[in-house]
């Protein structure tokens, strides 16, 4: 059963989202409440799933894997879940997403370059299992977020 979360959880939930790195001080004395409290509340929020894990965003640029592209995948239905699970095992899979419509699923990931992009959609389309895939090169992303959107509960 999934516990419920108050206001004061969302505003944890949101200063967190906001900045990882936040100080339990900072958010004590946003709130209100003593840090043993902030520290109970994420401990919670941990254990109950609502924050699953912390982790740095890095600049994908900077450390040369600045070439995105999504790759739309059809699939044999009877292969489709060891195919899942092999394009999650590639290094260079971001998301894996299992969709509607003509294709499959869809793979976002990241390269250093062209070249290394044509390799990968070799290895790609050599899985077991893999019909056909269409690629889509990111020229450029104008929002790319985590973020949800939390809302006061009334």
């Amino acid at each position: 059963m999934q516990q419920s979360i108050d206001d004061k959880d969302l505003i944890i939930l949101g200063m967190l989202q906001e900045n990882g790195r936040v100080s339990y001080s900072d958010m004590a004395r946003k709130l209100g409440i003593s840090e043993a409290a902030v520290y109970t509340r994420v401990q919670k929020l941990l254990k109950n799933g609502y924050i699953k894990r912390f982790q740095a965003v890095l600049n994908e640029e900077k450390l040369g894997h600045g070439l995105a592209a999504f790759v739309a995948v059809r699939a044999h239905p009877s292969k489709y879940d060891n195919l899942l699970k092999s394009l999650a095992s590639l290094e260079e899979v971001q998301e894996v997403h299992d969709v509607t419509g003509d294709y499959y699923c869809l793979v976002k990931l990241r390269t250093r370059d062209r070249d290394t992009l044509a390799k990968l959609l070799d290895e790609i389309g050599k899985l077991d299992g893999v019909v056909a895939t269409e690629t889509r090169i990111v020229l450029r992303t104008i929002k790319e977020t985590n973020a949800i959107p939390l809302k006061k509960r009334s």
